[in-house]
């Protein structure tokens, strides 16, 4: 029951008790997802509002339920004010959208949210969504299985070795406010080249620094398995939303995918409504690499007071 909760505060993306004086809804910017378009998005999010308004605890269940108090405002807030949801395709936009206050809040995996927030005193966390697993693998053209192997034999050797562990403190966990270092490629003479997109939306994962220099723990990540399998890479920037363009286009032999919602499931009570129908990254012509790294919360954010 628990999980099943948290499962439709992320999708629904509702924060904390933020709503703008004179609304009766809140604007929430979100990357976007593509697999679905932004007016679907929405139809399938008001539909599973509707759904969702008669599983919230009656007083007496809410006795029963010890993480309930946590969570009380903020499933009341799920039926008393709805959700207005604004794709964008880049963490840039987004953000100047929320610095304008076009939008209230925006909603960001956790190691993305608090570099963020560490970095920028205008920002607060308005709500912490616990209990929701997410990944981030690397995505092949379907088809390039041989890539796809080689990478997930790099990936499966850093993780025994202490690897991917390590790299994690140093450009995740352990950053604080700092930059992350500079990472600079080997190059391995006659070797193919694997061309790989980076976004600069995810800092400090998959991150751009000022001068337009790719770097952050993705790029880290790609320096070891470049080393791990022989072969040169090629950074190139692009949009998030651009990801399966570059793809498809053979622009780009393999991008970041996060958002991974096989574990999201609806719970029985929410009228048949299948929560990966509204809240899905599309894979369609994708396939993925094993994961690389994980987190279990994602923030919502906004402006301080």
């Amino acid at each position: 029951m628990k999980k099943v909760f948290c499962a439709l505060v992320f999708v629904l993306m509702l924060a904390a008790v933020c709503s703008a004086a004179g609304k009766d809804f809140v604007d929430a910017g979100i990357l976007t997802y593509l697999g679905t378009t932004e007016a679907e998005f929405q139809r399938g999010l008001d539909d599973l509002r509707k759904a969702v308004a008669p599983l919230i605890p009656t007083d007496e269940e809410k006795g029963g339920w010890a993480e309930y108090d946590r969570l009380e405002g903020f499933l009341d807030s799920l039926v008393k004010t709805r959700r207005v949801i604004h794709f964008y395709d880049s963490l840039l936009s987004m953000q100047m959208a929320l610095r304008s206050r076009k939008i209230d809040e925006i909603a960001l995996p956790e190691p993305v949210g608090l570099y963020l927030v560490s970095n920028n005193p205008k920002y607060d966390i308005y709500f912490s969504l616990n209990m929701m697993p997410s990944t981030i693998s690397f995505g092949f053209k379907r088809g390039n299985t041989a890539l796809q192997k080689e990478f997930n034999t790099a990936i499966a050797s850093m993780r025994k070795d202490g690897t991917l562990a390590r790299l994690q403190k140093e450009f995740v966990t352990e950053l604080g406010t700092s930059e992350p270092r500079e990472v600079r490629f080997a190059t391995f003479k006659g070797a193919k080249t694997v061309r790989v997109a980076v976004t600069g939306d995810l800092p400090p994962i998959d991150f751009i620094a000022a001068d337009g220099r790719p770097t952050g723990y993705n790029t880290a990540i790609l320096y070891e398995i470049g080393q791990r399998i022989g072969k040169n890479i090629q950074l190139v920037s692009i949009e998030a939303g651009a990801r399966s363009a570059a793809l498809a286009g053979e622009r780009v032999d393999v991008v970041f995918w996060y958002r991974n919602t096989d574990g999201i499931k609806a719970p029985k009570q929410a009228k048949g409504k299948n929560l990966k129908n509204v809240m899905k990254d599309n894979m369609d012509g994708v396939i993925l690499s094993e994961p690389y790294y994980e987190w279990d919360t994602d923030l919502i954010i906004g402006l301080g007071d």
